[in-house]
């Protein structure tokens, strides 16, 4: 989704209000507001109902017209700009995600400020200043690559229609709250008055989900996805970790809902994952010999379905390590 003056999925809140609400229902309800811990993510399994595609097409539309104001436009298929083959990128990417059915479409909209987005259509924006940013860091395309990937994992994994189904049930929530407590005072005018007040407004959910931004939970699975798709589609996933500490002085984090380092966990989660695969050596460990990799790589392919893209990719890889004993 769209981000407004911050860096790249950091998102602050620009109406505070309405943004705290939420989470304070979800810190009274128990869900838990700390910092999420380290964890190897479940591959997410699509949900492709009638009623969710519809969903995710309203929200779409709504964020689409905003991108529209900034001049976004379509990429081609062999567009280069700041040395970057966009199109080819999410392409590639999108072939080893969960939904590779969605029709991916690059976009280029105006702003300085580095960022990118994926809608929950398939459409994918990245902002002048994000190739601008990368352009100055050499255009190196893998670094481009992790950017992107993040982004589509978003997308495969629902997080926009997960939110739009837990702010539905916290306005139901508050709707009883509310009845219940007129009722109990023998109120029913107010009864009434405050369940009108409360009750779901399909058009006005769907703006707050649209301009919405996500947990800190579901951007750490997204890096974690992200970089599985980095690694599939054969982009060098390396590079996410040096990318992710030099944004890390971008960095401007609100006390009240971050009060850790946030990039700098996302890269420290980056790295324990790459390493917990066999991506990386673990710092002081010696080289992995061929049975060692072949190993890594049999754990690495239990994180996907059986005869999934991903998981062929990876079958593909522990043939080409076995045929070196």
């Amino acid at each position: 989704m769209r981000k407004r003056n911050f860096d790249w999925d950091n998102r602050r809140c620009q109406t505070p209000l309405w943004c705290l609400t939420p989470l304070l229902l979800v810190c009274a309800a128990g869900a838990g507001c700390a910092t999420p811990q380290y964890a190897v993510r479940p591959t997410p399994v699509p949900e492709e109902s009638a009623a969710v595609l519809q969903i995710e097409r309203a929200i779409s539309a709504l964020q689409a017209k905003d991108f529209a104001r900034q001049g976004a436009r379509p990429l081609g298929w062999d567009e280069s700009l700041w040395g970057f083959e966009v199109q080819r990128i999410v392409e590639r990417l999108s072939r080893v995600t969960e939904r590779p059915s969605l029709r991916y479409r690059a976009y280029l909209y105006e702003d300085d400020d580095p960022n990118a987005a994926a809608l929950a259509d398939g459409r994918v924006y990245v902002s002048t200043g994000m190739l601008n940013y990368l352009a100055s860091r050499g255009s190196r395309v893998d670094e481009l690559a992790f950017v992107l990937a993040h982004e589509l994992a978003h997308t495969a994994a629902q997080h926009l229609v997960k939110r739009y189904r837990r702010i539905q049930q916290q306005n139901l929530l508050l709707g009883l709250v509310a009845a219940g407590a007129s009722a109990a005072t023998g109120d029913a005018g107010g009864t009434a008055q405050q369940a009108g007040r409360l009750a779901v407004d399909a058009a006005s959910l769907l703006n707050d989900v649209a301009l919405s931004g996500y947990s800190q939970e579901q951007e750490l699975e997204a890096d974690q996805l992200g970089i599985r798709y980095v690694i599939q589609a054969g982009f060098d996933p390396k590079a996410a970790l040096a990318l992710l500490t030099d944004f890390s002085r971008f960095e401007n984090p609100w006390p009240f809902l971050r009060t850790h380092p946030y990039v700098i966990q996302r890269r420290d989660n980056v790295q324990r994952y790459l390493i917990d695969t066999g991506v990386l050596a673990a710092p002081g460990s010696t080289s992995a010999t061929p049975a060692d990799r072949i190993t890594q790589l049999r754990e690495a392919q239990r994180l996907y379905p059986v005869g999934s893209v991903s998981w062929k990719n990876l079958q593909r890889q522990i043939e080409e390590w076995e045929g070196r004993r």
